[in-house]
């Protein structure tokens, strides 16, 4: 009995030590990301900043906000181990790096524990460009569309950085606008004259009274039709940049032919899209007979295309044509039915939830500048993964494509094949009728892992480059497949990953 006491005695002897011992041990210390955010040039600290802190591995890591004070700073506590991405947001201002750079985003790693309170984040003024929208009698035009333009980086296209619409006093402003070259683009409001059922004119004439038809065309500045011929303006930080407009009435033609192969229910509709994107024209009443007539259209290169049916059966048909200095007369667009793709999705190490995954079918061949009126056909069509792997595209016209695959983990997934009648077409394939693809997804994707450093002069210590940029390039054959790029940027020790893709 004093023996079974002693012992009892003797646990809870020993359990009283424990605890004190786990009290008197100091608790780890949380760690905490604080910095300043500070306007460039000059370094002036930049109060109320809203700060975003982000995970990378939303799985691991958490989210955080702060606003800086009247000195530019900021501070985060109690901040979950991991890689990290910090957005700054603030009216009338963009992030930059060290460079002066644009840069949207900020990385850093924290450790355990970690005090990371020496931050340094930078931002630029951005520019302005207002003015004044008018017609060839100097009245206000309202519900003008004006568009800033910008080169994409690396690329030849453009992108579209601002946009706006003028209002009763022609008036219109784009903000936010981060110093550059621009392309400024007025685009007036759709005639609906072109939209009114009119008595068939004799051939050859443009209306019904015999003149030829004027109409406001998408204007670029500073005062052309063409966009090759559009002058660029350069804004500097904090530039206000008065650009006005005025535009003139100019000689529009017509586009006119006859829709074949729908039946009576399978009322066709037409659509006009210029190569530039910056005019799209329709006819949605086409006649019964199948006829259809375009107007307003002024000179350029376009793409005329046809529809017919319902969802069930789509038909379509596609033609490229020119108009220069007369009207464009006999087109025949002859619709054929659409087909059906389907496929069978598989991962490689049998692991996973199918039903999590997404097919993407898009177009081989698409325009690097979409334009202003960006067609469905740029971003292709899903088709969702059911429990079994299958899934299939409905209404598929005939051409070049390219497959893609989205979901999974987001890390370590990735395309690995796709083939046909045995056949690889991963880098794409043409379409012509049903056909059944068979799809590789795998999950043992790998990561590349390096560091930026930048060479000191005179200095046998290299510096870490943070903040940059670094991008995995496949070899040739897969350039056209986006998903094939690896993308990383480096932390403030200029480390990057990149998964494998």
């Amino acid at each position: 009995m004093m023996t079974r006491s002693f012992a009892l005695a003797f646990c809870i002897f020993s359990a009283v030590l424990l605890a004190s011992a786990q009290d008197s041990a100091p608790a780890q210390k949380a760690a905490s990301i604080a910095g300043t955010v500070v306007q460039e040039p000059g370094s002036r600290p930049l109060k109320k900043v809203l700060v975003q802190v982000i995970a990378e591995d939303q799985k691991q890591g958490g989210n955080y906000t702060a606003s800086t004070d009247a000195d530019g700073h900021f501070h985060i506590e109690n901040v979950v181990p991991g890689r990290y991405r910090i957005f700054l947001e603030k009216a009338g201002f963009d992030g930059v790096n060290a460079r002066g750079l644009q840069s949207d985003v900020n990385v850093v790693a924290v450790q355990a524990g970690q005090s990371l309170d020496d931050l340094l984040l930078r931002m630029l003024p951005t520019a302005i460009i207002s003015g004044r929208v008018t017609d060839e009698d100097g009245d206000p035009m309202s519900g003008v569309r004006v568009v800033a333009q910008r080169k994409k980086p690396g690329k030849t296209g453009k992108e579209g950085a601002a946009a706006g619409s003028t209002n009763d006093l022609g008036e219109y402003r784009l903000s936010g606008l981060f110093p550059g070259q621009y392309w400024i683009v007025a685009m007036p409001p759709p005639d609906f004259r072109d939209y009114e059922r009119q008595e068939k004119s004799p051939r050859g004439e443009n209306s019904s009274d015999g003149q030829p038809d004027t109409h406001y065309l998408t204007t670029y500045y500073p005062g052309t039709y063409d966009d090759m011929q559009a002058a660029t303006v350069t804004l500097k930080a904090g530039d206000e940049m008065p650009i006005n407009f005025a535009l003139l009435p100019a000689r529009t033609y017509r586009v006119r032919g006859m829709v074949t192969g729908a039946t009576s229910g399978q009322k066709p509709a037409v659509e006009l899209v210029a190569k530039a994107g910056d005019s799209i024209h329709a006819d949605n009443d086409v006649g019964p007979d199948g006829q259809f007539e375009l107007r307003g259209i002024g000179p350029g290169s376009y793409v005329l295309r046809a529809s017919a049916g319902a969802d069930s059966q789509l038909l379509t048909a596609r033609q490229e044509i020119s108009v220069v200095a007369a009207d464009v007369e006999g087109v025949r667009l002859g619709v054929q039915p659409s087909f059906t793709i389907s496929g069978h999705l598989r991962i490689e190490n049998g692991k996973g939830n199918l039903a999590q995954y997404a097919a993407n079918l898009r177009q081989a061949e698409l325009p690097e500048d979409p334009g202003f009126f960006i067609s469905p056909e740029f971003f292709g069509a899903n088709a969702p993964v059911d429990r079994s792997g299958n899934f299939e595209w409905k209404n598929v016209n005939p051409g070049n494509y390219i497959v893609q695959v989205y979901g999974g983990d987001g890390q370590s997934t990735f395309l690995k094949s796709v083939t046909l009648s045995g056949r690889d077409i991963t880098t794409g394939f043409t379409a012509a009728g049903p056909a059944t693809l068979e799809l590789a997804v795998s999950t043992s994707g790998g990561m590349i892992e390096g560091v930026v450093v930048e060479k000191a002069k005179d200095v046998d210590n290299d510096y870490p480059v943070a903040n940059a940029t670094v991008v995995a390039v496949p070899e040739e054959k897969f350039r056209k497949l986006l998903d094939h790029f690896g993308v990383g940027s480096t932390d403030q020790h200029g480390r990057f990953t990149i998964p494998a893709a």
